[in-house]
């Protein structure tokens, strides 16, 4: 297949290229900045006719980018929990750019939609779950956008949307924000309610890939893993070899502390350690479970140390941590590290 994908210098846009390559198709990237996209891209095979310039809500460019494609997957999206942006239009703009001509053209096309717009901690979320009016401003950009494409989709589009939780992994181009959350997880985590959910980036792009190639129909759930926040730190500092503090407090307190911080960041202009948004997360979500669909794609979510320790080796190499912060992973090489892993 001939695949465009939009986000392809971002984290899952990128892994989604890389991994479609892999398999044997080509790939289309519409691309907002040219010398970001030869320098991530580049490394991957893609440049001239593969990259085409313009923004997802262009509907010229990308009509131009889709000429002569087989499918679209729309990986393309303005995150942000920790920095108190509120203004998220962009994503239902360029969602309905880029969707509404797909299905226009009657070209299968996958949305990569967000927990954040199903999950209600008060019930079950899995793919028939209704749209959640989110505590989170980017939460309800992703809803307002899983909407559109749900009302295309009864009339009649070929569009799959997937949910994934926090995607973290090695290999982001643009360190994004739930990647870079990791190295502040050395700094300290949290002892309270809630937890980390994650799938490894590596992992939801060959889901998206055998999605396209199968086409796959409906909503894919793609819960992946979920540690409470004493598993996750107990996994942490098992691969890399940190102590690391915690703040002990319970949810609706460090929910109310955050708030009152985002009211002192926007007077101050100073940044703030936590923020209302990436707290509210972090304490309120639980473990929600895999569509039926991933298991017959015959997608396993690989272990979570391996992603972690990946991860913090990624950092390492590329020089986003000092050796001392990850005592463990410094002292072994790969293959040792590999063989002493429960």
């Amino acid at each position: 297949m001939h695949v465009l994908v939009t986000g392809a210098t971002g984290f899952i846009g990128f892994h989604s290229a890389s991994r479609l390559l892999a398999e044997g198709h080509s790939v289309r990237a519409l691309v907002r900045d040219p010398e970001k996209a030869r320098r991530v891209l580049g490394k991957l095979g893609l440049n001239g006719d593969a990259l085409v310039l313009g923004d997802m809500t262009d509907s010229t460019a990308v009509s131009r980018a889709m000429q002569g494609c087989d499918a679209v997957i729309h990986a393309a999206a303005d995150v942000s929990v920790t920095t108190g942006q509120t203004d998220f239009s962009a994503n239902l703009r360029g969602t309905e750019t880029v969707v509404g001509l797909a299905s226009e053209q009657e070209r299968p096309t996958i949305y990569v939609s967000s927990l954040a717009a199903i999950f209600d901690p008060h019930r079950p979320t899995n793919e028939t779950s209704d749209l959640v009016r989110s505590r989170t401003h980017y939460g309800r950009s992703k809803a307002e956008c899983d909407a559109w494409v749900r009302a295309r989709i009864v009339e009649g589009a070929r569009v799959s949307i997937v949910y994934p939780p926090s995607v973290v992994g090695p290999d982001d181009p643009g360190l994004s924000e739930s990647v870079k959350a990791y190295r502040g997880f050395l700094r300290g985590t949290l002892r309270s309610e809630g937890g980390m959910p994650m799938v490894d980036a590596r992992d939801f792009a060959l889901l998206v890939t055998r999605m396209l190639e199968t086409r796959t129909d409906g909503r894919i759930v793609a819960g992946g893993h979920f540690l409470n926040w004493d598993e996750f730190t107990e996994v942490l500092e098992r691969v890399t070899g940190a102590e690391i503090p915690r703040i002990t407090a319970p949810g609706w307190l460090l929910r109310g502390a955050a708030r009152t911080l985002d009211v002192v960041g926007k007077w101050t202009g100073l940044p703030m350690p936590m923020s209302g948004e990436g707290v509210e997360i972090a304490t309120r979500f639980r473990k929600i479970g895999d569509s039926a669909r991933i298991a017959e794609l015959g997608i396993e979510w690989r272990p979570v140390a391996q992603t972690l320790e990946d991860l913090f080796r990624w950092f390492l190499a590329t020089g986003r941590l000092p050796a001392k912060a990850v005592p463990r992973l410094a002292e072994t090489d790969p293959v040792e590290q590999k063989l002493d892993r429960p």
